[in-house]
């Protein structure tokens, strides 16, 4: 791929101000920012809506926020040239980007963890196609159950990504 670190090259060995970007992961990082910002924008209604949306317009501000988030990490992982099988930043890595890719990990997790909740606890009525026949106020209880314990989840990975990228941030082990 044209701007890709090769995996055999020691990312470790460039100062921060010399190492290569990898140029693949910027174009796909910048996309997914792009689109992510895009749905923000519209759940702020400072942009049009691409269409219906079922839900409170702060519910595409969410979804777009784990777009945008996601962009965001992908980006610091191309402007750094992680490879592809390194899970951590490297050492060298400027503080200031490793907040940005905390803090976008945890903005991902929220978004995901806000639109769980509404789906759980909303007002309305949710339909849910369910493999077990179980229609009507039954699947939507059913529904809403499951929604509620992975909004629970998702809300407990939220905090804890938030204490480990403190941690990390702040230089607390």
């Amino acid at each position: 791929m044209l701007g890709r670190v090769p995996e055999t090259s020691c990312v470790a060995e460039f100062t921060p101000s010399q190492r290569p970007h990898d140029r693949s992961l910027l174009a796909i990082g910048a996309i997914c920012a792009g689109g992510g910002l895009y749905f923000v924008l519209a759940g702020f209604d400072l942009a049009p809506p691409p269409g219906k949306i079922n839900g409170p317009l702060w519910l595409s501000a969410c979804l777009g926020l784990v777009f945008l988030a996601g962009g965001v990490m992908v980006l610091v992982r191309g402007w750094l040239a992680v490879p592809d099988t390194q899970q951590e930043l490297p050492e060298d890595a400027p503080r200031a980007l490793i907040a940005l890719q905390w803090a976008a990990t945890v903005a991902a997790c929220a978004g995901l963890a806000a639109a769980a909740t509404w789906i759980a606890f909303g007002a309305g009525s949710r339909h849910f196609i369910l493999p077990i026949p179980a229609t009507g106020a039954l699947g939507e209880t059913i529904g809403r159950v499951a929604f509620a314990l992975s909004a629970v989840l998702a809300w407990l990975v939220t905090a804890a990504f938030a204490r480990a990228g403190a941690k990390k941030v702040f230089g607390k082990k």
